[in-house]
């Protein structure tokens, strides 16, 4: 799957968070207010993004309604797997280690996801001792 450039993932991040089809000024009021775009600028990533297959866009009276055609698991999947090799290496642990020593990721959220990784390794199928 082709990953997005960041400006047309805010759009889509706006459309997956309004749980529905939206029209343009719906999504334009889910975007982050440091985005600043103009409708017109919407517009255009909205386009872009019909003409990539991950919007549709449909007339309803007299408005477009944004419908997605990816959802957000599908894609974040494939794009954080494709950062992750790219940037790291696949190795997971890199990534992490990397939040940490940049103080992205705090001590509070790395117990939380030890915590998660050993109930998430416990329910797993290849998860046998015997």
């Amino acid at each position: 799957m082709q990953t997005l450039p960041i400006s047309e993932e805010r759009i889509m991040c706006a459309l997956w968070d309004y749980g529905r089809a939206a029209t343009r000024r719906e999504i334009g009021a889910k975007l982050p207010s440091a985005c600043g775009w103009a409708d017109s600028t919407i517009l255009n990533f909205l386009m872009r993004l019909e003409k990539k297959g991950f919007v549709r866009s449909e007339r309803q009276g007299n408005k477009n309604v944004y419908t997605p055609l990816v959802r957000r698991e599908t894609y974040c999947g494939a794009a954080t797997a494709e950062h992750l090799e790219v940037l790291y290496n696949g190795d997971v642990r890199s990534l992490v280690k990397t939040l940490a020593d940049t103080g992205r990721l705090s001590y509070a959220k790395m117990e939380a996801l030890a915590r998660w990784l050993d109930v998430r390794v416990a329910e797993s199928p290849e998860y046998d001792y015997d």
